[in-house]
C-alpha cells in the first residue's frame, strides 16, 4: 500500500511539472505567435499600400492621314476583286501594336464597295482600310474632315454604318444627335482618354440643315464647352482639329485653335489637314500638342507629303487623379510609292535611302532638327519600341 502512495505521489509530482512547462510554453509562444502574425500582417498592408498608389500610365500612339487615292487603292486590289492594304503597313504595323491606346486620322469616306471606290477631289474609298487599321491595332479614328461630305449625307452615313459594322470607334462625324451626344471615352490600364474631333469646313459641300451631327465644324465658342463637359467624365482629353495649311511650321489659326483648347483643358491636341507633318509641343507638365501628323498613306507624290510619322505621348496618373504629361516620342516614317509604281508601303524614314531614297538620311536629319528646334523635349527616335 505504502508502494502504490509514493508511485502515485511521483506521478501527481510529474504530471504537474509536464503541465506548468506546457502552460509557459503556451504562454510565452501565443504572444509571439501573435507578433509575428501583426508583422505579417502589417507587411501585406504596406504592400497593398504601395500598390495602390502606384502611378497608372498610358501610352498613346497616333498617325496622320489615310488618304488613298487612285494609285493606292489600286495597288491594293487582289485577284478575287476584292482589296487587301496590309501589306502597305507591314514595316511598320508593329510600332503601333505596342502602345496601349491609337489613333488615325481617316480623312475620306469609307463606303467605296456600297457606293464606288473615288478618288480626289471625291474621295471614297473601299472598306477593307479599316479592317487594316483594326489589324494594326487603331482603337479610334477622327473622322471630321474636309472631305466627310464628298457624298453628301449619304455617303456619310454609309461610312459610319461600316465603321459601326466593322466596330471601329470614330468621332467628329455622327450618325444622329443620339451618337453626337455619346462621349467617345476609351479606358485603358485605368486611365479614361476622352476625344473630341473638329474640323476647319467640308470643301464647300454643305451640310444638311436637319442633320448638322454629321460632321462637327470648329466653333471657337462651342469646343471648351464640350472640353470641359467631356472632362468630367474621364481623365486625359485629346481634341483633334482637321486645320492648318501645307507649311513646314504651325500658322497662326492652328496656335490660337490649340491655345483655345489647352485653355480649356483638353490634354493634347492633335493636328490634321496639312499634308507637312509638323512640330510637336509641350505647354507644362500635362499638356502637349502634334500640330499636325501629315500624311501616313496616301497617293500624294511631293517630297514633304510623303513624310509622316508615328507620335507616341505618354501620361501618367497618380492615385490622387493628378494627370502629367510623361513624354513625347516621334518615329518619322516614308510613303515609298509613285502613280506609275503600282507599289505602295510606309516604311520608317531612317531606311528610305534604303528603298531608293537618294537624300532619305538628310530628310531625316532635316526633320529631327526642325522638330528639335520647335520642341527640345521631344525625343526624335529612328524606331520606336
Amino acid at each position: 500500500m505504502k508502494r502504490n502512495n509514493k508511485w502515485g505521489k511521483s506521478f501527481l509530482f510529474l504530471f504537474s511539472i509536464f503541465a506548468l512547462l506546457t502552460f509557459t510554453s503556451l504562454y510565452i509562444s501565443n504572444p509571439l505567435k501573435k507578433i509575428r502574425a501583426e508583422e505579417e500582417k502589417n507587411t501585406i498592408n504596406k504592400e497593398l499600400s504601395k500598390e495602390s498608389s502606384q502611378e497608372k500610365t498610358i501610352t498613346i500612339r497616333s498617325v496622320g492621314d489615310i488618304l488613298l487615292h487612285d494609285s493606292v487603292y489600286w495597288n491594293g486590289e487582289i485577284a478575287s476583286g476584292s482589296y487587301n492594304f496590309d501589306p502597305m503597313f507591314k514595316s511598320v504595323s508593329k510600332y503601333l501594336e505596342n502602345a496601349d491606346l491609337t489613333t488615325a486620322n481617316m480623312e475620306t469616306l469609307v463606303a467605296g464597295n456600297q457606293m464606288g471606290v473615288s478618288s480626289y477631289p471625291f474621295f471614297n474609298v473601299p472598306d477593307q482600310i479599316v479592317d487594316s487599321l483594326l489589324a494594326m491595332g487603331v482603337d479610334i479614328v477622327s473622322a471630321a474632315t474636309n472631305h466627310t461630305m464628298d457624298f453628301g449625307a449619304e455617303g456619310a452615313h454609309r461610312s459610319l454604318e461600316i465603321l459601326k459594322e466593322k466596330k471601329m470607334e470614330y468621332v467628329g462625324s455622327y450618325e444622329s444627335w443620339e451618337d453626337y451626344n455619346r462621349l467617345r471615352i476609351i479606358e485603358k490600364n485605368g486611365i479614361k482618354v476622352g476625344f473630341l474631333n473638329y474640323t476647319y469646313g467640308t470643301n464647300g459641300n454643305p451640310i444638311p440643315e436637319d442633320e448638322q451631327y454629321l460632321v462637327t465644324l470648329i466653333d471657337k465658342k462651342l469646343i471648351p464647352l464640350e472640353v470641359q463637359h467631356i472632362k468630367k467624365a474621364c481623365d486625359v482629353v485629346i481634341v483633334i482639329y482637321q486645320f492648318g495649311e501645307d507649311a513646314f511650321l504651325p500658322v497662326d489659326s492652328q496656335i490660337e485653335l490649340t491655345q483655345l483648347a489647352i485653355d480649356a483643358g483638353a490634354n493634347f491636341v492633335l493636328g490634321g489637314h496639312s499634308h507637312i507633318m509638323q512640330p510637336m509641343k509641350r505647354f507644362n507638365d500635362h499638356q502637349g500638342a502634334w500640330y499636325s501628323h501629315g500624311n501616313f498613306l496616301s497617293g500624294q507624290v511631293k517630297e514633304y507629303e510623303k513624310i509622316g510619322g508615328i507620335g507616341e505621348y505618354t501620361f501618367k496618373m497618380d492615385d490622387q487623379g493628378k494627370v502629367t504629361l510623361d513624354s513625347m516620342r516621334l518615329m518619322p516614317t516614308y510613303n515609298v510609292g509613285l502613280p506609275e509604281w503600282n507599289h505602295y508601303q510606309v516604311i520608317p524614314l531612317v531606311e528610305a535611302s534604303d528603298f531608293g531614297l537618294w537624300n532619305g538620311d538628310e530628310l531625316y536629319k532635316e526633320v529631327e532638327s526642325r522638330f528639335k528646334n520647335y520642341e527640345q523635349d521631344l525625343e526624335f527616335v529612328p524606331y520606336l519600341d
